[in-house]
């Protein structure tokens, strides 16, 4: 059998996928390696961020991250030699300010690529460290707007590619919770405002106390937050009169109420009890008010 007929047979062979004969099928004739690369784009996506809608961040975090990882794998095409392979790790979360990408990689990296945009500048980074990324959020962003872009992960093998999606985290209202309240007049015609906020929702809370020297009317009560019910009455033949407020506030909502009424004794300059409010088993004070 001549040289020719033992190649074509080889080929043949090759061709029905006997790797014994160490068959060679790149499309790159500079190329030995017969380079194979099981880098399909795809999301990667291992673990998820936070609920834009229910979650927040306080000031310093701790912040809400979204992790992406992908196997990269070339070479390796015939039996002599295993394929080469390479994990790449993405963190993606935001702060009150940035958007902030780390990114690692068992076989180290050199650049990262945001659609189509060479954006690191911090030269190689060696196998298995954080190499973090940061660029700031546009004015006046607001929680749950997308930050979504593709990123490739370049250098020291074939490139791990993603398809990055996140929602922002926004910042958590900065509040407390507490209660005030303040004396605005004191003449004859009265006028009283209590401020009430808390940290935590609360389905339960009463905030009652009383008004001095009350004459006439109903006093009026005017409410700005929250979902409360206003009632008052004045206690057997007292010249006082009680009001109380009962229902829910959310968190960090602020709750305003405005009291004017008229008084019998404008020459006192106490003009009100002590006032409280409550929930579960705690109680704020708020001592009587005078415009001394």
């Amino acid at each position: 059998m001549s040289f020719q007929n033992v190649t074509r047979i080889g080929v043949m062979l090759c061709g029905l996928g006997f790797a014994a004969w160490g068959c060679s099928t790149s499309n790159d004739p500079a190329s030995s390696n017969n380079l194979q690369v099981n880098t399909g784009k795809s999301n990667g996506q291992i673990a998820a961020a936070g609920d834009c809608q229910t979650d927040c961040i306080e000031e310093g975090g701790p912040y809400f991250e979204k992790a992406y990882s992908q196997v990269v794998t070339w070479g390796g095409a015939t039996t002599h030699k295993p394929p080469n392979s390479k994990t790449v790790d993405v963190i993606v979360y935001n702060t009150e300010s940035d958007f902030v990408i780390k990114v690692k990689s068992t076989n180290g990296w050199s650049d990262l690529v945001i659609d189509e945009v060479s954006s690191w500048t911090n030269g190689p980074v060696a196998p298995n460290t954080w190499g973090t990324y940061s660029y700031p959020l546009p004015s006046g962003w607001q929680a749950c707007d997308a930050e979504a872009f593709e990123l490739k992960v370049a250098g020291n093998g074939p490139q791990a590619e993603f398809n990055i999606s996140y929602n922002l985290i926004g910042v958590c209202p900065e509040c407390e919770t507490a209660f005030t309240g303040q004396a605005i007049s004191c003449d004859d015609t009265r006028e009283a405002v209590y401020t009430f906020s808390s940290l935590e929702a609360l389905d339960t809370l009463k905030i009652q106390g009383g008004l001095t020297n009350f004459t006439g009317a109903d006093a009026v009560v005017t409410v700005t937050g929250g979902n409360l019910t206003v009632t008052q009455w004045t206690p057997g033949n007292s010249s006082n009169r009680i009001i109380k407020l009962t229902g829910s506030v959310e968190a960090c909502e602020v709750v305003t109420i405005t009291i004017t009424w008229n008084s019998s004794n404008p020459g006192n300059s106490v003009i009100t009890g002590q006032w409280s409010a409550s929930f579960g088993d705690q109680e704020l004070l708020v001592e009587p008010l005078s415009c001394d």
